[in-house]
């Protein structure tokens, strides 16, 4: 059964208006809803009857609703767009839908006829936003033809124009440049504010007069209707959108609401007339008088500082468009919608051209020149006569044929010609006939599944490119990972012979790779023994790989001696791996105290604290040293209490995660940061973003619903084992150190025998303590799955982007679950 509209309309306006205020929690919004008293009508259930469509609120409810939500965002430095903070506008919303459905319409015809064209006509819910001129973005699987909306600072104006059009009928005209995003934030206000209207959409250059004769006729006249001209300039035309057209549209009330690029806006200016031959002047001036009617509604092509954070808050959901954070990654110097429209584009006619009978292939062979380049490492100009010599390698006997149609300026012009009003597939840059490749192409072509390999003509090239300079560095670094270890050593060679610290790291690991037996060359020794304390432990590293233990251990204190801080936690890793603890304790203690961020997480790893013997808060009732007779025992879980201390503490870690959080943002920790728990996690993971960090949290809360529901808490993936790890760290400390708290929180609950007994908690909650092993100095390198050590001990992925990837051995959560926090 269809959903009642007024309910529809409702339920997305409110989504719209909880994306725009930074999807605050419902509990959240209860909260700052209360009054002096800590009293309020909200409830979060409420919240999610509104949101499912099961109930719709009172007009007064709503209110304290909307102050709430409006607060929420303030404190956020959000304000919210004036049409969704008036009240007035929802209590309208909400008259409509407490309202009855109408009735259906009769079923009538689909489609104007307009001569030989056939105008369709649809209810707007059934209108597709492709069909309407919003630009196709790349293709994700699963997921639908267009990527969430986000939305715009513009929304607000687009509303309130569209609310008092609908009134009495108007024309809304968004102007922007190409692909900045107008024809979808123009349907997203058509289907937001105009769901009950009939929508027109003729083709271009069309006469609009028998779409007047046919909103004009009694059999529809009971029907709402909107005329969407994309690219209105299409329209200005003799038979067109002309002023006499106009007015009379407006007198049937329909909403006219267009789009035009800034460039073709400015076309209609009496400046430009100034010239012009008479007839294309007269002509223009038609349009000019319908323009001069109204003010457009400008869509700015780069995004403002508050669309971006809206485009953050929507990326911090687990299931946010993958597409979008392609696009917030590497937008660039171009708009978001220019990056999600364009890049497909280029990346069609450059995959296609090829193909073509009339195709450019000279033109597709200088692009992949400059894919290639920059695969390779180049990230400066490219020269034409560069990528002009270099096309050849990627032409085929097969084009042939068709290259002496197209010659070598020819190409140049097609690839770097503006397409799409964006950018052209080779980028101008600064430097005068110099390019670089836009960004998208080399994105996809990197990214792909299978990738071909680069010409010997293009790393010749690259290096040349280079000349000797810093480009050599990253050059040398691709070699290697395409296995070009000749190459490599070629681009890391001059550098390492001008004391280039890095390129003296990189280029022993080529040469080990290349000539095992001679590892040690004496200019690369000589260098590392008498230079700088980075040079001693580059060749301390060497000395390690061979399992030179006392060369590494010799090298990690010369270069340790002369302050270099990780050399110190080097050689406390060869000490432990000798069983020399102590030893391995101090230099980890010298290393934390200069500020290594590994040696001070190795502190951080989680235990269980222990109370002094018959101070338990047990002791009572149980003794930790009391053999049990196994036959008479029901299979373990936890006791009422040891649950009740656990869940408390699961909570309390949460709420301090929670304000970590919002302090942190996507902030770095550092290794002078304090605090309670992302700054204890492993180094490994203190440069992840803020969205990584809300699903660690989120593990927290999962650990808590399963005691919620009377179950012990079941780790499903390496977050939820560490969350647990520091939950029971933090409940056995309190028992240890706060009794008359325990007290509280476990008042009314029965002793039993085996509360508070963390040790076997540790033991039998977890499958294993792989997790722990990322504390371990001597065990850096071991979270990658393909670590040997790691492969044999089938520990998994064990790196932040794999924290989340639930064990193949456990019942998965809900993937659909929210955020508690």
């Amino acid at each position: 059964m269809t959903e009642h509209r007024g309910k529809l309309k409702f339920r997305e306006h409110l989504e719209v208006l909880l994306a725009a205020a930074g999807s605050p929690k419902p509990a959240a919004i209860c909260s700052a809803s209360r009054d002096r008293l800590g009293r309020t009508s909200l409830s979060v259930q409420r919240i999610s009857d509104w949101r499912s469509g099961k109930h719709i609120p009172t007009s007064k409810l709503f209110r304290q609703f909307l102050r709430a939500v409006d607060t929420l965002a303030r404190q956020r430095n959000i304000i919210l767009p004036a049409a969704l903070a008036d009240s007035a506008a929802w209590d309208r919303l909400l008259r409509s839908a407490r309202a009855k459905n109408p009735a259906p319409a009769q079923e009538e015809s689909r489609h104007i006829t307009a001569g030989t064209v056939q105008i369709p006509i649809r209810p707007v819910t059934d209108a597709k936003p492709l069909e309407l001129g919003v630009h196709r973005t790349s293709r994700l699987e699963g997921a639908p033809s267009l990527p969430t909306y986000v939305p715009r600072d513009v929304d607000s104006a687009v509303t309130a124009q569209l609310m008092e059009a609908r009134e009495n009928g108007g024309l809304v005209l968004l102007v922007g440049e190409s692909t900045a995003g107008k024809s979808r934030c123009a349907f997203e206000a058509v289907r937001r504010e105009l769901s009950d209207h009939w929508i027109i959409a003729p083709p271009a250059a069309s006469e609009l007069s028998p779409v007047l004769s046919h909103i004009s006729l009694p059999k529809t006249g009971r029907r709402k209707w909107v005329l969407w001209l994309d690219d209105l300039d299409r329209f200005l035309l003799p038979g067109g959108l002309d002023q006499g057209m106009l007015s009379a549209l407006l007198e049937q009330q329909v909403v006219v609401i267009a789009t035009m690029r800034s460039e073709v806006y400015g076309n209609y200016s009496e400046r430009t007339f100034r010239g012009m031959e008479a007839g294309v002047a007269s002509a223009r001036r038609l349009g000019s008088r319908v323009l001069n009617l109204i003010e457009p509604l400008v869509l700015d092509r780069q995004w403002s500082e508050a669309e971006m954070t809206r485009l953050r808050a929507h990326l911090e959901h687990p299931d946010s468009d993958g597409r979008l954070a392609d696009a917030a990654r590497h937008h660039g110097v171009h708009g978001i919608a220019e990056y999600l429209a364009a890049g497909p584009k280029l990346l069609e006619e450059f995959q296609t051209t090829r193909r073509q009978p009339n195709g450019h292939p000279r033109g597709a062979a200088l692009v992949q020149a400059a894919i290639d380049l920059a695969r390779a490492g180049i990230s400066t100009p490219l020269h034409a006569e560069t990528l002009l010599t270099l096309s050849t390698c990627y032409l085929t006997a097969g084009d042939a044929s068709r290259l002496r149609a197209e010659s070598p300026e020819q190409a140049l012009i097609w690839a770097t010609e503006i397409q799409f009003g964006v950018a052209g597939m080779l980028v101008a840059t600064e430097t005068a006939e110099a390019w670089r490749p836009f960004d998208y192409l080399v994105d996809t072509t990197a990214s792909a599944v299978e990738t071909a390999d680069i010409p010997d003509e293009v790393w010749e090239a690259a290096v040349t490119h280079a000349n000797g300079g810093s480009e050599l560095l990253p050059v040398g670094r691709s070699a290697f990972r395409f296995g070009r270890l000749v190459l490599a050593e070629r681009c890391f060679s001059p550098l390492a012979a001008r004391g280039d610290h890095t390129a003296m790291h990189d280029l022993g690991f080529v040469q080990r790779e290349r000539r095992p037996e001679h590892t040690w060359p004496s200019w690369y020794r000589t260098v590392s023994e008498t230079g700088t304390p980075l040079q001693a432990r580059a060749l301390g590293a060497l000395h390690e790989v061979e399992s030179r233990w006392d060369g590494a251990a010799s090298c990690y204190e010369r270069a340790a001696a002369q302050g270099d801080i990780l050399a110190m936690r080097l050689r406390g890793v060869i000490a432990q791996r000798r069983r020399q603890h102590e030893e391995a304790h101090e230099w980890y203690v010298h290393a934390a105290e200069g500020g290594d961020a590994v040696a001070i997480a190795s502190f951080n790893a989680p235990g269980i604290y222990r109370p002094e013997k018959g101070l338990e808060l047990g002791s009572a009732t149980w003794d930790p040293d009391l053999e049990w007779d196994e036959e008479d025992d029901e299979p373990w879980r936890m006791t009422a209490r040891t649950s009740r201390i656990l869940s408390c503490n699961l909570e309390i870690l949460a709420d301090m995660a929670h304000d970590e959080l919002d302090e942190l943002g996507d902030q770095p920790i550092s290794p002078n940061s304090f605090g309670i728990f992302f700054a204890r996690l492993p180094a490994s993971t203190w440069g992840q973003p803020r969205p990584w960090r809300r699903r660690v949290l989120r593990a927290l809360d999962g650990l808590n619903e399963d005691i919620t529901l009377g179950l012990s808490p079941e780790p499903r993936c390496a977050a939820e084992e560490l969350a647990l790890h520091f939950a029971l760290q933090s409940a056995s400390a309190m028992t240890c150190d706060e009794p008359d708290l325990v007290a509280e929180f476990t008042r009314g609950i029965p002793e039993q025998r085996g509360d508070y007994d963390w040790s076997t908690c540790s033991d039998l909650l977890f499958q294993d303590h792989d997790v722990l092993f990322l504390y371990d100095p001597v065990m850096q390198g071991l979270e990658h799955p393909d670590a040997p050590l790691n492969r044999h001990m089938g520990m998994g992925d064990l790196r932040p982007e794999g924290w989340f990837e639930e064990f193949g051995n456990v019942s998965p959560r809900d993937p659909t679950r929210g955020f508690v926090h």
